[in-house]
């Protein structure tokens, strides 16, 4: 019988524990992924997944366990894990928006000669870097100028230049196009082709199956399963990853009937938002579709205040009374609420705990003559983080120690708690998991059925035909055509994204 040594794994990590507070992270894990296997990592939001790559990229310590990279011991510490050719690509980009492509490749790394950076050199290792994951960006170029996806694929760069044994990837495809994904896949896949290690950390279920040779699926910090990809199916991967059968009823439809218009937004105009009206009624969800760049986000932040608009009006009725919109801070004053597309920068205070999160916009009912009131407070958080379903539901935690879809329930939380007669949602589900999902999806439709008028954005087509009453698609910053939901399948949607026809409601 053939054995397989340590020191043919390219990395092992053994009985992983990681415990913060109270709450148990990472509980007896092990993983082991050989050269040339691309292994993904899939777990609801808070099971632990990113928590355990940290460990393994040594950027956090374990309370037990060890990891080996072909069979030689790993001490703890971002440094001893470079030197053992680990290289994590985080979720949240860290590259220096104002530095050049070729110095954030080389971040922490430059060529240096008599104290001085050989920027020749520098410039060479950046190229071969980019060369080796096949894209081409202008080295000269600041990071700021460039678009999500490049600057992904520079986070990328950046890893491949240390020329890792293991490469680490956490929701690379957050905020890729359809197109930009495949490219990542396929560019993915070449690197193990290669000999490279790969992890990788996805909620898209289909990515894991067409990319993965092993799939290990964690659920509240345990190991549930580890199994070659092509002994399961997508929904046996689903299934243990929630440890439940998802609700049908959260997939489909609910029955509207919209009251009176709530908002109505005339004549918008601002950069990259060309005269759109649009209204919303009392009661209905209307989804904003359209290619990235089509000008969604930029039109929803005009429309409430959070960017400047050059042209338009928009007014909010509540009981029988208009109100001009004029900022965010009117809008936010008279009942809009908003859960911006970046919700790490604009949605959150991340080193601030869930409680004070949840307070930050329901201050006023929060205190008594102008003094805050600890305890009601409390009371307050806790009801709200129970009721998105957080996990933990620790609201003195920092909302920054929290996943991405547990994040992504905080800022909703904050908005519920004021009970908006208007709510914008931009991408309100990307980057989490497909039970999270399902949870903010309900929540969505219950604000609805409670007399909210909602506007979504969503870039996720079964997403924005489950939740919307109808649907406005967008093109060059203009609305190309509406469709009720009768009429509204992925294939329309896409006709009028694309500019290949014109529809009306």
């Amino acid at each position: 019988m053939t054995t397989t040594s340590s020191a043919d794994i390219a990395i092992a990590a053994t009985g992983i524990s990681k415990r913060f507070g109270g709450a148990l992270a990472v509980d007896d894990v092990s993983l082991r992924i050989a050269p040339g296997e691309i292994h993904s990592i899939v777990g609801e939001n808070g099971a632990g997944k990113s928590t355990l790559m940290r460990v393994m990229a040594g950027i956090i310590e374990s309370d037990s366990g060890s990891v080996e990279v072909f069979g030689t011991p790993v001490d703890p510490g971002t440094r001893a894990a470079i030197d053992a050719g680990i290289a994590l690509v985080h979720q949240e980009l860290s590259l220096v928006p104002e530095m050049t492509v070729a110095e954030n490749i080389l971040l922490g790394a430059f060529p240096t000669r008599f104290g001085f950076t050989r920027y020749k050199d520098l410039k060479e290792i950046a190229a071969n870097a980019l060369a080796e994951i096949g894209v081409s960006v202008d080295l000269d170029e600041r990071v700021s100028r460039l678009s999500v996806a490049l600057r992904q694929f520079v986070e990328i760069a950046r890893a491949v230049a240390r020329q890792p044994k293991v490469l680490i990837l956490d929701e690379p495809t957050a905020t890729l196009t359809p197109a930009e994904t495949d490219y990542l896949l396929r560019m993915l896949s070449r690197l193990a082709e290669g000999g490279m290690a790969i992890a990788y950390i996805s909620h898209r279920i289909p990515e894991v199956f067409e990319i993965s040779s092993k799939v290990t699926i964690l659920r509240d910090g345990r190991q549930v399963l580890t199994a070659p990809i092509a002994d399961l199916t997508p929904q046996e991967v689903i299934d243990n990853m929630v440890g439940r059968e998802l609700k049908e009823d959260l997939q489909t439809h609910r029955d509207a009937t919209p009251g009176e218009v709530v908002l109505r937004a005339t004549d918008i105009e601002a950069p990259r938002v060309n005269s759109v009206s649009l209204e919303v009624r009392a009661g209905e969800i209307v989804g904003l579709g359209g290619l990235v760049g089509a000008g969604r986000s930029e039109l929803v932040r005009a429309i409430i205040g959070a960017d400047n608009r050059t042209a338009g009006r928009v007014t909010l009725t509540q009981n029988g009374r208009s109100v001009t919109l004029s900022s965010y801070t009117s809008a936010v004053r008279n009942g809009v609420g908003y859960v911006p597309e970046e919700r790490r920068t604009d949605g959150l205070a991340l080193i601030m705990t869930v409680s004070d999160n949840i307070r930050l916009p329901n201050r006023q009912q929060l205190s008594r003559f102008g003094i805050k009131a600890p305890r009601k407070i409390a009371e307050f958080a806790q009801e709200l983080a129970d009721k998105v379903g957080l996990r933990p539901p620790e609201i003195e935690r920092e909302a920054g120690q929290y996943s991405g879809g547990n994040q992504q329930k905080v800022v909703l939380a904050k908005w519920l708690g004021r009970r908006p007669d208007f709510m914008v949602l931009d991408e309100p589900t990307r980057g989490v998991d497909v039970g999270a999902k399902a949870e903010i999806h309900r929540l969505v439709k219950e604000m609805a059925d409670n007399g909210t008028a909602v506007l979504v954005v969503s870039s996720d087509l079964p997403e924005l035909l489950e939740l919307s009453d109808v649907i406005h698609v967008m093109r060059d910053g203009r609305i190309t055509g509406s469709l009720t939901r009768e009429d509204a399948t992925e294939q329309s949607v896409m006709t009028l994204a694309a500019g290949e026809a014109e529809a009306v409601a």
